[in-house]
């Protein structure tokens, strides 16, 4: 993976005020990456659906928010979970 250049917030694209909003790494390469395993948002963990640049009324996540402030890595390999379509 390559380096980190920025992050953003993004909110989830099925209800931006639904769930609380994540962090996202934008790499050199271009590529965004979430900062945690709940910000793949899709089922089986392989995609993610995001509006680039809001936040949720809700929040952003805690666990997204402590990745990014002890400067560790996004999460490339999401764990599977259930897409919540709302």
């Amino acid at each position: 993976m390559s380096v980190v250049v920025r992050y953003i917030e993004g909110a989830d694209r099925n209800d931006p005020n639904a769930a609380r909003s994540h962090m996202y790494a934008l790499t050199k390469a271009g590529n965004y990456w979430p900062m945690c395993d709940y910000g793949w948002n899709r089922s089986n963990g392989a995609r993610f659906s995001i509006l680039r640049g809001w936040g949720s009324k809700r929040g952003t996540c805690a666990i997204c928010l402590r990745n990014v402030e002890q400067g560790k890595r996004p999460v490339i390999h999401a764990r599977s979970h259930k897409t919540k379509w709302l």
